[in-house]
């Protein structure tokens, strides 16, 4: 399926977009933590029970989005619409900060959260189409990552500056131009069929008419068990950080936080680029196992360093395998649901599968670093890591067509955005 080159205001737009969104996506992120642990004096079990139900409510509202995603039509504007409501519940969180607004007021932003992930990649498919769908989505994920390095820097210069309670209100004030941003992209440059991924050329002819391909299969079961697996490992490691951070670096725990979210940052810029620029000529299972391999050699170095410096280094390794998580991720559930019209719906059921193994994740490593220390709890993620680089490595096959994208369709692509 073609369909004609979007507008430069609309390419520039969506750019803005993947800037902004994801960051007030998860409102304040892990300055919460911070917050929590220092300013609220919270244990860790309580401050683990806030990012576990905030997260079960979150993923039980994964596939439904994704599949009103898929039925909708204006998909930029649901952005506009989540991220107005995840301001103004930053603002209440702000205002009343006791455990029940807190933990009411991120689930609601879990909740509300779920609309921009899907919506965003199933702009950027209706855009660009499947040709520049590669490298469009490293684009994202490094303009993300761009968008991610100041919300840090503007974070955790605030909450240092004015207070930890500042940090709600320069997160609200970033969602003034996210939501210009989406209401800026216009819906003419967005072709409806393909970015719900129902392709028309890839619908398979049966004897009683034409049949969808099939997306449901083995393949879809194994990529998403190990994506659960790989966020029941990662998710709780920077948590785990945060707290003992938190509980070494005091009043400068939010400065040094920041640092960690930028350096990771700073990493996944050029990885999701890379990653945009190569998928396109490479197979995706092998780029996919460097991203699963590097989580735990990270749970490990985690035991070898005590200092807030030395912490903070070793998210050069989360940057690394964010970057390439969060592209390869996006592309091999595009392959396998092409022609079926369900991109969005299978990415909610990605997204649900992710967000419960980060929920399980923090409850569990929340109440064992209470139990049994840091150090146990970061071989417990490190042993978790390893299972999802087996499974992934023995269970799950290439997903990649032969001639599904070419190299050729990337350069377009580039010259179409540049």
């Amino acid at each position: 399926m073609t369909s004609p080159a979007p507008s430069s205001r609309s390419v520039r737009a969506l750019d803005a977009l993947a800037f902004f969104a994801p960051d007030i996506q998860g409102g304040v992120g892990p300055f919460l933590v911070i917050f929590m642990a220092g300013t609220l004096a919270w244990d860790p079990q309580r401050i683990g029970s806030v990012m576990f139900v905030s997260a079960l409510v979150g993923l039980a509202a994964q596939a439904p989005a994704g599949a009103l995603i898929d039925s909708v039509r204006h998909k930029p504007r649901w952005i506009a619409g989540a991220v107005a409501l995840i301001a103004l519940t930053l603002v209440a969180m702000a205002n009343w900060p006791g455990y029940g607004v807190i933990l009411a007021g991120q689930s609601l932003i879990g909740a509300a959260g779920t609309l921009v992930a899907p919506a965003l990649a199933a702009t950027s498919l209706g855009m660009v189409g499947r040709a520049g769908l590669d490298s469009r989505i490293g684009r994202n994920a490094a303009i993300t990552a761009a968008g991610t390095v100041l919300w840090a820097l503007g974070t955790g210069a605030v909450s240092h500056l004015y207070g930890a309670h500042a940090m709600f209100f320069y997160a609200t004030a970033m969602a003034v131009p996210t939501i210009l941003a989406a209401l800026l992209i216009r819906d003419r440059d967005i072709d409806p069929q393909l970015a719900r991924g129902a392709d028309a050329q890839d619908a398979t002819p049966t004897a009683a008419g034409v049949r969808t391909a099939r997306w449901y299969d083995r393949r879809l079961v194994v990529l998403l068990a190990c994506a659960f697996l790989f966020h029941l490992a990662n998710a709780a490691m920077l948590t785990l950080v945060a707290q003992k951070v938190s509980a070494r670096a005091g009043a400068s725990a939010a400065l040094w936080m920041s640092a960690g979210v930028i350096v990771t940052q700073l990493v996944t810029i050029p990885i999701g680029l890379a990653v945009g620029r190569w998928a396109p000529r490479l197979a995706r299972k092998p780029i996919f196992l460097v991203g699963f391999a590097v989580l735990p050699l990270r749970g490990l170095l985690y035991l070898l360093a005590d200092s807030p410096a030395a912490l903070l280094a070793l998210q050069v390794l989360d940057g690394v395998g964010a970057g390439i998580f969060g592209v390869m991720l996006t592309l091999m559930i595009s392959d396998l649901t092409r022609g079926s019209g369900h991109f969005n719906f299978a990415l909610g059921i990605g997204a649900a599968c992710v967000g419960l193994g980060a929920a399980l994740s923090n409850l569990v490593a929340g109440t064992v670093a209470n139990a049994a220390g840091y150090g146990t709890a970061f071989v417990l993620l490190a042993g978790i890591a390893a299972a999802a680089l087996a499974l992934f490595a023995i269970a799950m096959p290439e997903t990649r067509r032969p001639g599904q994208a070419t190299a050729a369709g990337a350069a377009a692509l580039e010259g179409a955005t540049a």
